[in-house]
């Protein structure tokens, strides 16, 4: 999806002045006349995201994006992409075309994650909820000068997740790829009150050369890597599956975004051996940049050979074949 714009707040502050002739004003109490602090502007979001609602403006300009708030809605036997006994969602994003030219509507990407994990929400396509279309193709969707095109995209996240919040990344596409326009919105999934507990707060284990037991936190990067379990057989092999969930430190969202862009190694027995990862679908890794304060969990899937038995595994992140921390622990029941 496209990087937000920003958005800045100025207050401004009126003075009155007597005229000639007309009574003096009133004094104040000299217990009011003492100039009060200014307060520092609560922010619910960091600097450089967005609530789910405001429109940012994108593309050097060209566009103005705006996704809605998410609404419930009771989905049909039609519906595509949505996971069973999951809540389903809805929203209008409006793109509004900014220049005195028709421009063919702009590409959007997205990334939604639900919860202080972050972990991958559900876009699905129903009857009314076509999704984003396909702006790059023969014959696009074109929009006339200061004219706006709306679509609807479909959210769903587990039965339990109502409340929590939803951040979705967005990044415009043209031909030559993604543009460097990203920006993050955020707000409740529909059907419970929000949480207050909805930011992570992970506490880094001190630094240390050795291996990090599964849930234990990486300083720098933040991450982690936990719930390692045995998930099923295929084909005599016993499956595997865990999380691993980065954070992004940053206060504010600026450049360089921390992406979801890990490799992972997963060893098995004393002579660490390497296991077999399983390509994953849902669940599976994104590019999709995070948001500042946020996390992005990925489930990965392993799985070992014939016969082998393994108590516990050791996994190893790795960024562009670097690698950044290891973890390691017993697979849980």
């Amino acid at each position: 999806m496209r990087k937000a714009g920003w958005i800045v707040l100025g207050a401004v502050a009126g003075l009155a002045t007597g005229c000639a002739g007309s009574p003096p004003a009133k004094q104040r109490p000299a217990g009011d006349s003492k100039p009060q602090p200014s307060q520092p502007v609560k922010r619910d979001l960091p600097e450089g995201m967005h609530k789910l609602g405001e429109g940012v403006t994108t593309e050097e300009g060209t566009w103005r994006l705006t996704p809605s708030v998410l609404t419930m809605v009771t989905p049909s036997s039609r519906a595509k992409g949505l996971p069973r006994g999951w809540r389903a969602a809805k929203m209008t994003w409006t793109l509004t075309n900014k220049t005195s030219e028709v421009q063919q509507l702009l590409d959007v990407s997205s990334t939604v994650r639900y919860g202080a994990m972050g972990r991958p929400a559900a876009v699905f396509t129903d009857s009314g909820i076509e999704g984003i279309p396909d702006a790059i193709s023969d014959d696009p969707p074109r929009v006339k000068p200061g004219g706006a095109y709306a679509l609807t995209v479909g959210v769903a996240v587990p039965a339990d997740a109502a409340g929590e919040p939803v951040t979705i990344t967005t990044r415009p596409s043209t031909l030559f790829g993604d543009t460097g326009d990203v920006d993050f919105f955020e707000g409740p999934f529909p059907g419970a009150a929000a949480r207050k507990d909805s930011l992570l707060h992970p506490r880094p284990a001190p630094d240390t050369r050795k291996a990090l037991a599964f849930g234990q936190w990486k300083a720098d990067p933040q991450m982690t890597v936990d719930h390692v379990r045995q998930d099923g057989t295929a084909g005599g092999r016993a499956t595997f599956s865990g999380e691993l969930t980065v954070r992004n430190a940053a206060a504010v969202a600026d450049l360089p975004y921390t992406p979801m862009k890990k490799s992972l190694r997963v060893y098995y027995g004393d002579e660490l051996k390497e296991a077999e990862l399983i390509p994953s679908g849902t669940g599976s890794a994104d590019t999709g940049f995070i948001a500042p304060q946020r996390a992005a969990t990925h489930t990965f899937h392993f799985s070992l050979p014939k016969g082998a038995k393994a108590e516990s595994v050791t996994v190893e992140v790795t960024d562009l074949g670097n690698a950044e921390a290891t973890f390691e622990g017993k697979i849980a029941d």
